[in-house]
């Protein structure tokens, strides 16, 4: 009877603890939400994209640069062209954080609007007294461009003291966080003693049992927190290195460009071209790396919008076609038959076209490189990618598709990469439900499908298009 007693104050003691210890767990796990709900991805996303308006807008006061220089229908197709997208760009900037000065998104928006609207207002009405395509038209235009520029850069600049006092406030939130964390363990360590002192009382059997789990619940823990660890490390690296790499492609343009006066030497001018690009395809390589640990920590969110299938296929092949035109390969793309709208993230898709078409042209020596589309029998829409190239076996498109996967023979050694393009292209595939699939046969040729569903497909019944818009060569 005695026994019986004694088990039950035991039991009500450890009960006692358990609760004590669900009630901190569940404060730090509140806590812990908290500080993963404001940890600075926004903070993250939105210098990504406050930089991406820096380039559109410097490559439009390059295209500008080059319209002076060759003042040809092309040349100022291209200006337009990029006139355009500079405008989005800017648009996005102010629809996507609300004008919220985490990155200078306001002051930004502030410069980077009006002076895209005096451009517009200039490249299609020209100014009172001159031709809209004269020199002095050109030259104004390309003095606001690079005006902007200038200004955009050193406000991105600025705005980093206000990126550090949000970091400092998430800094204070963790270390409450880990003061939850040390009171846990405490009230674990108690629970885990009495557990200990009753089950030795009792059975000595039971007490290596429950010692062996809650070793394995420990290596669990530990595993977890190795996980999180890595996607943390890669997220801070991430943006450390974009910090120093942005002043590197700024000045480096600067200098490129000759905008604060002339170089005279012009290997020096060769090589900051070189730094320039060195630093852009780094700075691509990281932005792989943080969309690549934001999916597989599963805070990658999609921005969904409806747009023309085709549409964002000619995006990516003006992406991609200088790349063809120095490979002297032949891109041909085929659009659907009749006009197909999406509902998905254009920008990923684009992100995804662009990755696979960019592959296809790095490991195909001599050929082509085609990029189709179709709208499937079950509802579903397809978009291919096809090449001529040196092709793989079925071992190697698994290695292929894991991060940081490499194909190292005779043939792919020469060809620089970090192996991230096509799984980050697979799990962007993935989030909107769809499939990526690899059809590849070595010496022939590979044929990569992205096939997603049909809730994702808004078919427009217009007439079947013009069978001349069927495929267009960038050779």
């Amino acid at each position: 009877m005695s026994f019986f007693l004694e088990g039950k104050r035991i039991m009500a003691a450890i009960i006692l603890i358990v609760a004590g210890a669900v009630g901190i767990a569940l404060y730090v796990q509140d806590t812990l939400t908290t500080v993963a709900r404001n940890l600075p991805v926004t903070l993250l996303d939105q210098e990504r994209d406050a930089e991406m308006l820096i380039r559109e807008v410097a490559n439009l006061a390059w295209a500008v640069e080059l319209w002076a220089h060759e003042p040809t229908e092309a040349s100022r197709d291209r200006v337009g062209v990029l006139l355009g997208t500079a405008r989005i760009r800017a648009d996005e900037l102010r629809a996507n954080y609300n004008l919220d000065n985490m990155v200078g998104a306001a002051g930004m928006y502030a410069v980077a609007n009006p002076a895209l609207q005096d451009i517009t207002r200039w490249f299609l009405e020209g100014v009172p007294g001159q031709a809209r395509d004269s020199q002095a038209v050109i030259s104004l235009i390309l003095g606001r461009a690079r005006d902007a520029e200038t200004k955009l850069v050193l406000l991105l600049q600025e705005s980093r003291a206000t990126a550090r006092e949000m970091l400092q406030t998430q800094e204070q939130r963790l270390d409450r966080f880990a003061d939850g964390v040390g009171v846990l363990i405490a009230f674990v360590a108690a629970l885990v003693i009495g557990l200990v002192l009753l089950l030795f009382r009792q059975r000595q059997v039971v007490q290596l049992k429950e010692q062996a789990e809650l070793a394995a619940l420990a290596a669990k823990r530990a595993a977890e927190e190795a996980s999180r660890a890595k996607s943390e490390f890669l997220a801070n690296m991430s943006h450390e290195l974009r910090t120093p790499l942005n002043a590197i492609i700024g000045f480096s343009s600067i200098i490129k460009s000759e905008m604060l006066g002339a170089v005279n030497i012009p290997r020096y001018r060769e090589y900051a071209g070189d730094i320039h690009a060195s630093g852009e395809h780094l700075l691509a390589i990281i932005g792989d790396i943080l969309d690549l640990s934001k999916v597989e920590a599963g805070k990658f969110e999609l921005a969904e919008e409806e747009f023309d299938a085709e549409e964002i296929m000619q995006a990516a092949a003006r992406l991609v076609r200088e790349k063809t035109v120095q490979a002297q390969i032949d891109l041909q793309i085929s659009p659907p038959v009749r006009r197909v709208n999406l509902h998905a993230d254009r920008r990923a898709l684009l992100q995804v076209l662009i990755n696979l078409l960019s592959n296809a042209v790095k490991f195909t020596r001599v050929g082509k490189v085609t990029l189709s589309a179709e709208l499937a029998d079950d509802g579903s829409f397809i978009y291919s990618v096809s090449d001529t190239g040196i092709g793989m076996t079925a071992a190697q498109i698994k290695i292929a598709l894991q991060p940081f996967g490499q194909i190292h023979n005779a043939l792919t050694r020469a060809q620089p990469g970090t192996g991230l393009g096509l799984p980050l292209s697979e799990r962007l595939v993935r989030l909107h439900g769809g499939r990526l699939s690899l059809h590849s046969v070595p010496g022939e040729g590979t044929r990569v499908d992205i096939r997603l569903p049909p809730q994702r497909v808004i078919a427009d019944a217009q007439p079947p298009r013009v069978e001349s818009a069927s495929g267009n060569s960038s050779k």
